[in-house]
């Protein structure tokens, strides 16, 4: 079983959910994330963002949260941000779903998935695409009857890395964190993981996995690993 330390206390719970990121984790997305951000960014500084703040190698929270920062000072109002706000994500929504015709799906990933239900495992994905996007790519890859619950970006105030995501996305699985796994491919997801007291394992990608271990997680090669994974990290 997995082992999660609260305060000066060791607890061991069995693990009962495993959740999942989707780009990049369950499909090789296609979504033109530099071109997302552009546009993001070019409407941003039309409306009222100061020009030269925002960059095309910041994660999209870090562009939101940056711009919100900037405009309220300036005394934009709430109503007005907010309407900022929901263009940007239109923008990006847009962007997301003309990438679902060229994703493709990680190998391994269905007979996974198929393993860690018959195992008796929840299973969910929570990620920064929208719901939209999300309900389509999992629909055209024939993954969306594996998950008990799927969590959005537009489903929560604060997306991932805000741990509001994984709360919620918990509490539609009615799992405690210190019995969840989240598998991931970015340093985010395993920030986010960090702030919501979840296990987490990052998966493929090497960039940013300095930032992984600091937080006392692993890493493995690809998706077919996790059911290793999981049986070599139990009692």
């Amino acid at each position: 079983m997995f082992f999660v330390e609260i305060g000066v206390f060791r607890l061991s719970l069995p693990l009962r959910a495993v959740i999942f990121d989707l780009d990049g984790t369950l499909i090789n997305s296609a979504i033109p994330f530099k071109e997302m951000k552009s546009k993001v960014i070019t409407y941003l500084q039309a409306n009222g963002v100061t020009a030269g703040i925002l960059n095309e190698n910041m994660l999209n929270s870090e562009i939101v949260n940056l711009a919100v920062g900037n405009l309220q000072p300036k005394g934009f109002s709430e109503n007005k941000i907010s309407e900022v706000l929901a263009q940007v994500s239109r923008i990006m929504n847009e962007v997301e779903l003309q990438s679902i015709v060229n994703a493709t799906l990680i190998e391994g990933v269905p007979e996974t998935l198929q393993v860690l239900e018959e195992q008796g495992l929840k299973l969910g994905v929570m990620t920064r695409g929208c719901r939209e996007y999300t309900q389509g790519v999992l629909t055209k890859f024939g993954l969306w009857r594996f998950f008990n619950a799927v969590v959005a970006r537009d489903d929560v105030n604060q997306p991932k890395p805000n741990p509001e995501h994984a709360f919620y996305l918990l509490k539609l699985l009615g799992v405690k964190p210190q019995e969840t796994l989240f598998v991931g491919d970015h340093w985010s997801d395993a920030e986010c993981a960090s702030q919501a007291g979840l296990r987490f394992v990052l998966v493929g990608r090497r960039q940013g996995i300095e930032k992984v271990l600091e937080l006392g997680y692993q890493a493995i090669d690809n998706i077919n690993d996790i059911v290793k994974f999981i049986k070599s990290n139990k009692d």
